[in-house]
């Protein structure tokens, strides 16, 4: 699910599910939760890249046929928590942390993306956030982006669900390098060789406050989806 590829104090990890657009199942999560615990533990490791396999997308987001089982709301919930501890482990990591997009960032894969230090993406690629036009609120992007576009471009993802190209990336901010896809993984190796060279302590530190707004943004943004996630639960059994 997850392939790790260790190069020079680099560590690559690439979401391996191209069947399904590298979309995020609880495999998924949890491989993904524990490839990010072993890289912050070990110090051979001074960088993280994360990118996906495919040409299809980076990653797709949350798999809506995972836990089929549940109800709509009981399963939007248990994403809800595999993916707070997803974000938890990049929010948290003092190791720079790059994602390298090769094709489209999608829902929740647009999120984990932006939650990294550094974007590099290729230019024939795109990003958005649907879940509004499936009627799902999205306090939890809107949080995530936030920081890093414009309140117009934020609407525009968040609200109206728009797909927005690497050159918008770019140019308001959410991409940190847009290049020709056949120069992507040139690109994010030199990018991450550099990063991987700076003295990590002062790194985290910085790291931990830049990302002090983000956190209790995003936590605020969690305990509002899921008390109207638990709100619509228990509705339903009443």
């Amino acid at each position: 699910m997850i392939l790790s590829t260790h190069e020079d104090g680099v560590l690559w990890l690439a979401f391996n599910r191209t069947s399904a657009a590298n979309s995020l199942n609880l495999e998924m999560y949890d491989a993904l939760h524990a490839a990010m615990s072993g890289a912050m533990a070990d110090p051979a490791v001074k960088c993280i890249v994360l990118t996906g396999e495919g040409h299809k997308a980076f990653c797709a987001g949350a798999d809506l046929k995972a836990f089929s089982e549940l109800g709509r709301e009981q399963a939007e919930l248990k994403h809800l928590d595999l993916l707070d501890r997803c974000f938890g482990d990049l929010l948290t990591c003092g190791k720079p942390v790059v994602a390298c997009v090769q094709a489209a960032a999608v829902g929740a894969g647009l999120m984990l993306a932006a939650l990294c230090d550094e974007i590099v993406m290729s230019e024939q690629t795109w990003v958005s956030l649907p879940e509004v036009l499936f009627d799902m609120p999205t306090p939890i992007g809107a949080a995530i982006v936030s920081p890093r576009v414009s309140h117009r471009l934020m609407h525009r993802l968040v609200q109206l669900g728009e797909r927005v190209g690497a050159s918008e990336c770019l140019s308001e901010g959410l991409a940190s390098l847009v290049v020709p896809a056949e120069q992507l993984l040139e690109v994010t190796r030199a990018r991450a060789k550099a990063l991987a060279v700076i003295p990590s302590h002062a790194y985290a530190l910085n790291k931990q406050w830049i990302n002090q707004r983000t956190r209790e943004a995003l936590a605020n943004a969690s305990l509002l989806a899921r008390s109207v996630l638990e709100h619509s639960i228990n509705s339903h059994l009443t």
